[in-house]
């Protein structure tokens, strides 16, 4: 799997921005009122993003080890991580991600629309604040997800000839 690329979060950041300013106006046009995230929002996607900080705790520790270990060899080799612990880990910083860009592209989309409106309301601070949380959990999702990779630490397996099999170039940063 390839890291989240950065062109990725702004296309979904861009078309939920759009998203996010335009269907307002639509309601707005049809006698209803300009969204305003709840608190239950405001607060749950910055705790997502902390949640899976936790989750990563122990990609940590076996980055500081292995990273201890590279330093000096004399240390033993650290207890491999579960590889599908890793795997889920790396699938769900990335899905957090994507749907934190989706989630700060709609409140930069109702926030831009409750500040060019006529009259700015004490509403408009709670998008502001449900955008800071999504950006917080995106933050946190490709964090998790930049700790998720592996470099090649050249114990790869010799095929039976005793040559290394050839390994692509972006291999050694791969996602674990």
């Amino acid at each position: 799997m390839k890291p989240t690329k950065l062109m990725t979060l702004v296309g979904w950041a861009v078309s939920a921005t759009t998203a996010g300013y335009l269907l307002p106006q639509f309601v707005i046009n049809a006698g209803g009122a300009i969204p305003i995230s709840p608190w239950n929002i405001i607060v749950t996607l910055p705790l997502i993003g902390l949640i899976l900080l936790l989750m990563a705790i122990p990609m940590f520790k076996y980055r500081k080890a292995n990273n201890l270990r590279a330093k000096d060899s004399t240390k033993p080799r650290p207890m491999p991580m579960n590889p599908f612990y890793a795997v889920r880990l790396v699938l769900l910083a990335k899905a957090i991600a994507i749907s934190g860009a989706i989630f700060s592209g709609w409140h930069i989309g109702v926030v831009w629309l409750q500040l060019t409106s006529p009259v700015v309301t004490a509403a408009t601070m709670q998008n502001v604040l449900a955008l800071i949380g999504s950006v917080v959990m995106t933050a946190c999702a490709i964090l998790v997800e930049r700790i998720c990779r592996i470099t090649d630490d050249g114990t790869a397996a010799t095929e039976g000839n005793g040559i290394s099999p050839k390994r692509s170039p972006n291999a050694a940063g791969e996602p674990a």
